[in-house]
Order: structure tokens, then sequence, then C-alpha cells
């Protein structure tokens, strides 16, 4: 090969050179040319830095999918596990309510407490956003009819005399205590409010639902409520201890706009 080569032929052997697949020979040839043209030198630097770049970006994914894919088994094998405790737990109660009652007793109040338990943490496990929302709407639907049904596992085994207390107080109270959880959930998500300004909202709102559930509880009415008990103390330190967290939120939000 002659000792002279051409910068088109050299630009055409670079990737093979860079790759190391040509002769001792023509990497001699490509080298002497290299030191005396600066363009043909600056096109392999640029094909070098290229084909790094393009290496470490594979090793990226390869180390991002390989993350994703061990986030995936672990995943399976949580629900997996999850799943069969779940399973196992409830056999074994009734197995045991069986062997000592002849029938399904108490070990219906405990599955449905696993049931209720494990929906939401099923649920918390395979949603991939908002999480923590997804998982008190699943409890705040299934808490009602799990109350109803201790109540009905109760009056139908252990009472002589039924009570139904659902209805009366489990039900009112319940409703009650969501309302003003879920008030809370969306003032923050309208409003941006900071979590020091959302405990605030939710000491506000407490006020009502410690007066409401006095009331149901009781079975008087509201003016009764304050008029005969103590629930003015528990209104007034609700309400001090709300300004408080507003006063703290206040702060918190100052500052972080200094910032």
């Amino acid at each position: 090969m002659s000792k002279e080569i051409s910068c088109g032929i050299v630009n055409e052997l670079l990737p093979n050179y860079i790759d190391q697949l040509t002769s001792a020979e023509t990497n001699d040839i490509i080298e002497n040319h290299l030191k005396t043209c600066s363009n043909c030198a600056k096109e392999r630097d640029e094909m070098r830095a290229r084909l790094k770049q393009a290496e470490m970006e594979t090793i990226s994914g390869n180390q991002h999918l390989q993350k994703y894919l061990s986030k995936t088994k672990m995943m399976y094998l949580l629900k997996g596990a999850l799943l069969s405790f779940g399973i196992i737990a409830i056999i074994v109660t009734f197995i045991v309510d069986f062997a000592i009652n002849k029938k399904l007793s108490w070990s219906l109040i405990v599955d449905m407490g696993i049931g209720y338990a494990y929906a939401i943490g099923l649920i918390a496990v395979m949603s991939k956003k908002q999480q923590i929302i997804k998982a008190f709407a699943v409890a705040s639907i299934l808490i009602l009819p799990m109350l109803y049904g201790i109540e009905v596992v109760i009056n139908t085994n252990y009472m002589l005399a039924p009570v139904f207390w659902f209805s009366s107080y489990a039900f009112p109270i319940t409703v009650i205590w969501l309302a003003i959880l879920w008030i809370a959930i969306l003032i923050k998500k309208i409003m941006k409010l900071n979590m020091w300004n959302v405990l605030g909202v939710v000491l506000i709102l407490t006020i009502f639902g410690s007066a409401f559930t006095n009331s149901i509880a009781q079975q008087l009415p509201l003016s009764q409520i304050y008029t005969v008990g103590y629930e003015w103390i528990d209104s007034i330190a609700y309400g001090f201890g709300a300004v408080i967290l507003f006063i703290i939120g206040y702060i918190q939000k100052n500052k972080q706009k200094s910032e």
C-alpha cells in the first residue's frame, strides 16, 4: 500500500481503525497521516467521543433496564407474599374457629379485617401514582361494609338481644370523619397548602366533627353538648391549635419564598 493516503480514504477507514479491525501496516499509514493532518485527527477524536457517548448511553440504558426488571420482580414477589399470607391467615382462622365453635363466628370478623387491610395494601402496591390517595379511597369505601358485617356477626353469634349500633352510631360517625378527611385532602389539592396549613384545616374541621360525634354518641342535641358537657373546651383547644399551625404554616411559606 502506498505510504501516502488521502483524507477521504482515511475517513472511510477511521471506524475500522478505532475498532481495531485494520492491519498493523494500515494502522501505521493512518497514524502517519493523522500526525500531519489536523482535520483527520479532529475527525478521529470526534468519532471516538461519539462512540464513547453511545457506549455510555448503552451502559446506562442497560442499568436502568436491570433496575426496572429487579424492581418488577420484587413487586411480583411482594404481591405473591401478601396474597399467600392473607389466604393462609384466613384459612387458619376458619379452621380454628370451626374446630372450637363448630361454626364460623369470630373468624369472620378477623377475616374481614384481614381482607380490609389486604385490599388497602394491594392498591398501594399496585398503584404507580398517588398511592396514598388511592389506598385511602379504598379504605373509605370498604370501612362501612366491614362495620356492618361486624354488627351482623356479633348480633348473630353473641347477642341474645341484637343491638343495631351500625345505623345509629357507626354509619353517621364514620361518614362525618371521612367527610372531614376528604375535605382536607381536596383543600390541599386545590389550594396547594403546605402540611402545617392542612393540619390547621383538619383541626378546624375537627371542631365540628367532635361536636357532631359527641351529639350522636350521647344522643343529645348540639346545643346541650356545649351547655351540659365540656365540648366547648375541646373546641377552644382545637381552635387554638389551628391558629398555631396556621402561623407556623405562614412562617414556613415565607421562609421558602425567601430562599
